[in-house]
């Protein structure tokens, strides 16, 4: 059984900043409807993560692009129902990132995955605060309110 030292600080971590419940919403592709190119989303999934303000060493990651306050790292606790890690902007695959939606209702898109270790049951994600959510993530979220 490997070490995972990520579950031994998990307690010391919760104590200074708790984990809290995000929804997550994969894209699972696109498709194509008359020409017109649309994002599709998996249903939505709840999900634990542990929420931090970028660090320097995050920034370099994305180098060269403009970064502000709006942008966070989330550590998310739990394998997917669809079995894929989450994951950023993907053009060979056409995907345009995944979103998630935190209790204060604001959104979320994935630009980089960081870390993968969903084999452990974590990974890393970098995200931006959306003002604009695409349509069909509303919907789906909405239809979870309800």
């Amino acid at each position: 059984m490997p070490l995972n030292l990520h579950d031994i600080v998990r307690g010391a971590i919760n104590i200074v900043n708790p984990d809290e419940d995000v929804w997550l919403i994969q894209n699972i592709g696109q498709t194509n409807v008359k020409g017109r190119i649309t994002a599709v989303y998996a249903e939505p999934e709840k999900v634990r993560a542990q929420v931090q303000t970028l660090s320097g060493d995050d920034l370099t990651v994305v180098n060269d692009t403009q970064r502000t306050e709006r942008d966070r790292k989330f550590y998310l606790y739990a394998e997917t129902k669809t079995g894929n890690a989450p994951s950023g902007i993907i053009r060979p695959l056409g995907k345009s990132g995944d979103f998630m939606r935190r209790n204060d209702g604001t959104y979320w898109k994935v630009y980089n995955v960081s870390e993968d270790y969903t084999t452990d049951g974590w990974v890393l994600v970098l995200a931006s605060q959306q003002a604009d959510v695409p349509e069909q993530v509303k919907s789906l979220m909405e239809e979870i309110d309800d």
